[in-house]
């Protein structure tokens, strides 16, 4: 049993760690890269997935505002409803919850995206990340 499973359309993709998960949404060598490159991934991938499946949302830096393209900052003033967070790679990938195409579900008994605790209340094997967020 994988730890955690990530759904993309139709296609499932399962890893046992969420280092795992991280380097097939960002690509092997995002862990080397500088943390502007890392933020400028970040951004690109979630600017493409909100354009391919034509989604409102915003793309948001927490600490910058809404971002448009080139990473020109629109607003300092953000719905958290409608804002793709693209802080860190935690958010990102609880982000992409938001889009209704992908769908991740986390095994009840590992420490990743959730913690246990956050978790004792559900039943199941699996907990669906995207009904909890």
């Amino acid at each position: 049993m994988k730890n955690l499973i990530y759904v993309e359309k139709e296609k499932i993709n399962k890893f046992d760690s969420v280092q795992e998960l991280y380097e097939f949404i960002f690509g092997k060598e995002y862990f080397t890269l500088s943390e502007k490159e890392k933020f400028i991934r970040r951004y690109e991938i979630a600017f493409y997935k909100i354009k391919f499946y034509d989604l409102d949302l915003d793309i948001v830096y927490t600490n910058m505002g809404i971002l448009g393209e080139q990473y020109k900052i629109i607003n300092k003033k953000f719905n958290l409803e409608r804002a793709f967070i693209i802080d860190d790679e935690r958010s990102f990938i609880l982000s992409l919850c938001k889009i209704p195409y992908i769908t991740i579900l986390e095994s009840k008994y590992s420490n990743n995206l959730l913690t246990i605790k956050e978790k004792e209340k559900y039943k199941g094997n699996y907990i669906i990340i995207n009904k909890i967020i």
